[in-house]
């Protein structure tokens, strides 16, 4: 099978923790090249992963790559994408995809005009307790469904990084809801299999942010389900997922992938031993989200992350900023 060639746009704390050691696993990708507005840094993460060759412009991947990881600050992801897809380089952007709902329709349109592929990366999506609570849901083993709830979250100053965009508006975009909440929205959208009617929001900002530190979002699905969702950049959460449904509920945890407990009146097992404790096989969601974006392009088939589903996520997100607006002015 011919390997599909990538370079990675943006060599933060992301790629290289986490997307550029996926890379090298999985087996059908050849790293051909990094790119990052600092030169000298991104020839020094070519050499430690690899990668051919390095460069300050993402231009120089065309005609060199099929495809292109983008891992930059967020205001950054729709110009970059564009350029990419318009001149017939595949994207898998990093989230979120965008910071308002028009680039994100930019961006579609770049690559429905380009020929080519674009992919959201919500990496939770393809951990294996994850997955497996959708399959759960989908499948009815809970029944209809009646509340979801999310939290995810920590101190920042803890956290990995190489750049400090993120108390920036003008580069991130927004707070601690573009960041890191939209991980537990996109899988709320998902799970629901559906757009909120209703957006309700909350948040607080901490000294020293530009942007929100801490936010609640509740969301009401048209099935009459309510998701409730925080997200903090100031102090840890308990970093799980959890949907209940008539006849059961399931909890995945967001930070261990291979923990699941469920719940359910259809399951012979819940009824004759309750709660079930259920481990799942271990495996990296930055292998496994590579590893469907690239054989997705080849196939043609849709990608798991659908185009509907992303600008359902960022419309939650542009209805919060505007409610924080009104409630300011």
């Amino acid at each position: 099978m011919k390997r599909t060639r990538i370079g990675v746009v943006g060599c933060g704390a992301i790629a290289t923790l986490y997307q550029l050691p996926a890379l090298r696993r999985v087996a059908d990708v050849e790293l051909v090249a990094v790119v990052d507005t600092d030169a000298a840094w991104a020839a020094t993460v070519a050499r430690r992963f690899e990668a051919r060759e390095s460069f300050a412009d993402p231009a120089a991947l065309v005609g060199r790559v099929d495809a292109a990881l983008i891992a930059t600050p967020n205001h950054t992801h729709a110009d970059i994408a564009c350029a990419l897809l318009g001149a017939g380089v595949h994207v898998l952007c990093e989230k979120p995809l965008a910071t308002t709902r028009s680039e994100v329709e930019r961006m579609l349109d770049a690559a429905a005009h380009g020929g080519t592929r674009l992919m959201a990366a919500h990496c939770l999506r393809f951990s294996p307790n994850l997955a497996m609570l959708e399959q759960v849901v989908t499948d009815g083993w809970l029944g209809e469904l009646t509340a979801i709830s999310g939290a995810i979250g920590g101190p920042y100053d803890t956290s990995a990084r190489r750049t400090d965009f993120r108390r920036q508006k003008r580069l991130a975009g927004g707070g601690v809801l573009v960041d890191l909440g939209v991980h537990i929205v996109d899988l709320a959208v998902w799970m629901a299999g559906a757009a909120p009617a209703a957006v309700t929001y909350d948040d607080s900002t901490a000294p020293g942010w530009e942007v929100e530190t801490d936010v609640e979002v509740v969301l009401d699905f048209p099935n009459s389900s309510r998701a409730t969702l925080n997200a903090s950049f100031t102090h840890a959460l308990d970093a799980s997922f959890t949907v209940r449904g008539r006849d059961g509920w399931a909890t995945a945890s967001l930070y261990r992938p291979t923990d699941l407990t469920l719940f359910s009146n259809r399951a012979r097992v819940c009824r004759a031993a309750g709660v079930q404790q259920i481990h799942v096989p271990g495996a990296s969601m930055y292998d496994r989200q590579i590893g469907h974006f690239c054989a997705r392009v080849r196939s043609g088939e849709e990608f798991c992350v659908r185009a509907g589903e992303v600008r359902a996520v960022i419309d939650v997100i542009e209805r919060c900023y505007r409610q924080r607006e009104a409630d300011a002015a």
